[in-house]
Parts: structure tokens; C-alpha cells; sequence
């Protein structure tokens, strides 16, 4: 089961170098001006459970296990759709709103890519 499922609707100027630096950062449509151009903004989901350690992302198909959880990624991400996905494989969160996964990121992203959280 899905715990929150979105698009890609607009990529930011800088989105992809954070990419490159092993960082993917969300916001959704309410993304204020100054940091759009930093991320991915995306469609807006309802979280429908916690995202925790041992579950996964899938991006455009490709999975990215969990492997830390920061505090507040669960209530940024029902309020904002915003968090920074770190392709890391810590076990330990750095901030609050950082969710480390397994993997090398993603090449790049672009409008119409997705992303679930299972």
C-alpha cells in the first residue's frame, strides 16, 4: 500500500545540482519563491500512514530502501509534501526533515516523474 504518491509538476533551476550532491528535495505547490528554484515540486498527497525504516521509495519505478527517519519528515510531509530525500544509506537522520535511502540517486527527474512511499 502506497503511504503517499506524487508527481513531479515543475523541476526547480537548481533542483538538479542538489540532485547531484545526493539530495532530492520535495515541496509541494506551496513551495515559497526563494526556495523553489532548490527543489522538486510535486502534487500534494494525503500521508496515509508513517513512513518509517524498512520501507522504500520508488522513483519512476526504481526502489530506494529506507534506512533513516528524520523527526519530522512524517508531519512535513502531510503538511507540505516537503523533505529531503538523502541517498546516503545513514542510519542515522542528520535533520529533522531528512529521510536517508539506500541507492545511488536518481540520474536525474524531471515534470511527470513519480514518487511513492511504501
Amino acid at each position: 500500500m502506497s503511504l503517499y504518491s506524487v508527481e513531479i509538476i515543475k523541476v526547480g533551476e537548481c533542483a538538479l545540482e542538489a540532485l547531484e550532491d545526493d539530495m532530492l528535495i520535495l515541496f509541494n505547490q506551496s513551495v515559497p519563491v526563494d526556495a523553489a528554484e532548490y527543489c522538486f515540486v510535486h502534487t500534494h498527497d494525503q500521508l496515509k500512514g508513517e513512513i518509517s525504516v524498512g520501507g522504500e521509495v520508488i522513483i519512476d519505478g526504481n526502489s530506494y530502501p529506507i534506512t533513516a527517519v528524520g523527526g519530522g519528515v512524517n508531519q512535513n510531509l502531510g503538511n507540505l509534501g516537503h523533505i529531503t530525500l538523502r541517498f546516503d544509506s545513514s542510519s542515522e537522520a542528520d535533520f529533522v526533515g531528512s529521510l536517508h535511502l539506500a541507492g545511488t540517486q536518481p540520474r536525474s527527474l524531471s515534470v511527470g516523474s513519480t514518487i511513492s512511499f511504501i
